[in-house]
């Protein structure tokens, strides 16, 4: 048995030896980040009430903590600071948005602005006749009815009608004041402009729809504007199929007035400098040809996700109870439509209503940001940020359907890390192009033709209209078994071609087009499939689509159709088990996808990039067959920094490469053509070996930053919350507290040492001996430290952060007047009157068990 002194000099070779194999290596870099690399946040102004002292300090704060822009969106302002409002648009306005284009150059922030206040688009200046109108029956004929909508969470001086989302005439008529006030605004201040989900609500009639749809479908929408607007059950049998033949027609033309619309705005953006941000989903459109028609497509993650990640809580009262969470499927439209048309950025709107206010760690953001990164979201946009001047008292000015990434929440003290996290994997996958390899035909028409209804909504909450159908079921099998896949619409396949026997669109290049079961499917599809499949391009049909949609010219397209059917016989490939034909085609997948591991792949100009994430609750360790080639592959961890060269071997046509994933852990992986250069350092594969120790001895603790009042410092021996250490204050307590805990390394020789923190409430910045290790505020909540610790003594520092419930409670049961927003003011999750009183105590602070794993280095 060696002596005590003998383990100590033991140890210490031994981490000695780790850090000088590490100097003595080059470990691959990573990316110098932009703006675009870094998350943006939507930045509400209340009131519009700003001032350019508290605009330049809170950009100031931004910038420190790694925000890379921000998306102004003014909303209705706070009770008792109606004298500081600011017109929409007015020279003041205007004034405060050079400001900040200006302190945004300085800062290296970008700046993006929604074009108008609240949603949707509208204002005063918009009249009855250019307003939102309904269809209704009038005299046997249909006509528009206004919605009288107003412009919904408006900031002052845009109060007023909506304005008519499907006459491009009507949003002329609205951008006129945009007009006027950027006539002579500095160029290069603004990067772009911003247009919110479809909220027009009950908005189904245009001044010119008849007329359109008789261009579009050759007869008179009127003959039939009785049965359009009846019940079903009121329709006769005979006739529900015919109705629903046109009512398919009169969606069809809803979508082409909304697109023009759209393209009116993009335009008109585009003639000003800026770029567009267009949230497509809630139309009654193709939301692919919508996504398309923006430079950045944009989505929405609204609600929170039931992860199996161990140790990843989602209490029941602090989520929503309607069961809207968020569907990857339906997040896929966005990046689709991008990576077809070949514009590089797909955004999200990300965190909304994460948990319940003052109860959304950041712990929980990123298996939900995660997420998204696999489904091709590269740009991410916090859902958001609320300007508050500096006199605002605590927690300041807020929106209520935030998660208040903003400095007066205590979850931004460790914010920065976060950020550096999204902006290391964006980074990533903002280079090179999509390699997907599956085009998968999306079927609009199925949804356009039924009964029911008159407008169709295709949104992000009820999202049955896309995983109920064939489509959507065929998608989920793919996504399952690991096969790449892009939505295309009818009008994207008419700007693809066959080239080399692969399908080529303006933005990307795949194997094999799939046609799922389809119902109804537009003649000029159809004829594209054939001259694609002509080209010698691989088709795959689940089942042969049965008739052409719609009621219009329809025994001329029947016949046409039905001809064309017949032309297909050898030329595609018809079979019910789609996945088996992709198989029999050598087209790619990855195997990673049976162990529930999500990922999303990218083509560059050496290799491949994959973002590779953990979203289970099972550990993965073992080799890894990826779907391309490679002689050498670099892992980057972007929590840690750490890179590495993996260990890879030849697997068929692909590779395989060893993978360690703990739940709730990501890898980026880039896959290289050629061996890995000499002297470069090799990925740091680890294992547990031997038992873990307990760190135990008196923790100091002490708070240092936070209110209402610094409670006591405490001396413990046991762990617990602090809530339940202190008193009064550390119970109401919102902040920062730092633990010290003095104890002795062990003596056992280790390769590597794993600091596992136990349960954290809610993030931990680690110091080791003096120096700083990492700030830790994801799961699982465990650093490797091996090159911070020392023989004998060593001194272990945690600057641990909590959330800001308890002071909200204490606050609530005080009755202290902090809910002053106008309108809607604040709402909890379900939108009921905010009331934090009857909470109970959130714990707080570090509760461990803190213990130190040994590790043992690992050779595939």
């Amino acid at each position: 048995m060696l002596k005590p002194r003998t383990l100590l000099l033991s140890l210490a070779i031994s981490l000695s030896t780790l850090s000088n194999e590490a100097r003595a290596q080059k470990a691959p870099g990573w990316p110098q980040l932009t703006r675009e690399n870094k998350p943006w946040t939507r930045w509400w102004w209340p009131g519009s009430a700003v001032d350019k002292a508290s605009i330049t300090h809170q950009m100031e704060q931004m910038a420190k903590a790694g925000l890379g822009g921000v998306e102004i969106t003014p909303i209705y302002g706070a009770k008792g600071y109606e004298s500081r409002y600011i017109d929409f648009l007015s020279p003041k306005w205007m004034e405060m948005l050079e400001h900040v284009g200006k302190e945004g150059k300085r800062l290296g922030l970008g700046v993006d602005m929604a074009t108008g206040t609240g949603w949707p688009f509208g204002g005063p200046w918009i009249d009855s006749a250019n307003a939102l109108a309904s269809a209704v029956l009038q005299d046997g004929k249909l006509t528009g009815k206004p919605t009288k909508m107003l412009v919904k969470r408006a900031a002052p001086g845009n109060e007023g009608l909506v304005v008519d989302p499907y006459s491009p005439d009507a949003l002329r008529r609205y951008l006129a004041p945009f007009d006027k006030a950027f006539a002579s605004f500095p160029k290069g201040m603004v990067r772009g402009q911003f247009h919110d989900s479809f909220e027009y609500y009950g908005g189904s009639w245009t001044p010119k729809f008849a007329q359109v749809f008789s261009e579009m479908h050759g007869y008179d929408i009127q003959q039939y504007a009785a049965d359009l607007l009846a019940k079903p059950a009121d329709v006769s049998a005979a006739n529900r199929a015919k109705i629903a033949r046109i009512k398919a027609d009169f969606r069809e033309t809803l979508g082409r007035l909304h697109l023009d619309y759209l393209r009116t705005w993009v335009a008109w953006s585009h003639s000003k400098g800026f770029i567009v941000r267009n949230q497509s989903h809630g139309a009654p459109a193709n939301i692919l040809d919508l996504y398309a028609n923006a430079d950045i497509a944009e989505t929405e993650v609204f609600g929170s996700t039931p992860f199996k990640i161990p140790g990843l809580r989602r209490l029941d009262n602090e989520v929503r109870h309607d069961q809207d969470l968020p569907e990857p499927l339906v997040i896929r439209m966005a990046s689709s439509a991008g990576h077809v048309v070949g514009h590089n950025l797909s955004s999200s709107e990300t965190c909304t209503w994460l948990r319940d206010h003052w109860k959304e760690a950041l712990a929980y953001a990123k298996p939900e940001i995660d997420r998204i990164f696999a489904d091709g979201i590269n740009h991410v946009f916090y859902h958001g940020t609320v300007f508050s001047p500096q006199d605002a008292p605590w927690p300041g000015w807020l929106f209520y359907a935030s998660t208040q990434f903003q400095p007066n929440n205590t979850i931004w003290q460790d914010f920065s890390a976060l950020n550096q996290y999204v902006g290391r994997v964006q980074s990533i996958l903002q280079r090179g192009k999509p390699d997907n390899d599956v085009l998968l035909y999306w079927p609009l028409a199925d949804v356009w033709e039924n009964e029911n209804g008159l407008m169709t909504q295709l949104g992000v909450h009820n999202v049955k209209w896309l995983t109920e159908q064939p489509v959507g079921k065929l998608a989920q099998a793919m996504m399952d078994r690991g096969y790449s896949f892009d939505y295309i619409s009818d009008a994207q396949l008419q700007q693809t071609r066959a080239d080399a026997k692969q399908l080529a669109t303006p933005g990307s290049r795949y194997k094999v087009l799939v046609v799922p079961a389809t119902q109804r499917m537009p003649l000029g599809t159809l004829q594209r499939l054939k001259q694609l499949a002509d080209g010698g391009a691989t088709i795959i049909f689940q089942a042969m689509p049965e008739d052409v949609p719609g009621f219009g010219r329809l025994e001329a397209r029947r016949a046409d159709f039905k001809t064309l059917l017949g032309q297909f016989a050898g030329k595609a490939v018809v079979k019910s088990d789609v996945l088996a034909v992709l198989e029999s085609n050598k087209v790619p997948r990855e195997a990673i996808a049976d162990a529930g591991i999500s990922f999303i792949r990218r083509a560059g100009s050496r290799g491949h990039d994959y973002f590779i994430t953990n979203l289970t609750g099972k550990n993965f360790d073992g080799w890894a067959t990826i779907g391309v080639p490679a002689q050498s592959a670099v892992i980057r961890d972007p929590l840690s920094g750490r890179t590495g060269f993996a260990a890879l071997k030849s697997a068929g046509t692909g590779a395989q490469v060893y993978l360690q994933l703990a739940p709730g852990e990501s890898l980026l992986l880039e896959t290289n053509g050629a061996p890995a250069p000499p002297a470069q350092l090799g990925w740091a594969y680890r294992q547990p070996t031997g038992t873990p120790t307990e760190l135990k001895g008196t923790w100091q603790i002490q708070f240092i930053k936070g209110g209402p009042e610094l409670p006591k410092p405490i001396t413990t021996s046991d762990l617990k919350s602090w809530t339940e250490l202190g008193g009064d204050e550390a119970k109401r307590f919102a902040g920062t507290a730092r633990y010290r805990l003095e104890w002795d390394a062990p003596t056992q020789k280790a390769d590597d040492w794993l600091l596992d923190l136990g349960e954290v409430r809610e993030s931990a910045r680690i110091r080791l001996n003096g120096r700083d290790v990492a700030t830790a505020w994801s799961i699982p909540f465990q650093v490797r430290i091996g090159e911070y610790l020392k023989p004998g003594k060593n001194i272990l520092e945690l600057e641990v952060t909590n959330l800001a419930a308890n002071r909200i409670r204490d606050m609530d049961q005080r009755k202290v007047d902090w809910k002053i927003m106008r309108e809607i003011n604040f709402v909890d999750i379900n939108y009921k009157p905010f009331d934090a009183s009857g909470w109970e105590i959130t714990p707080s602070g570090l509760i461990g068990p803190v213990r130190l794993q040994p590790l043992k280095k690992v050779t595939p």
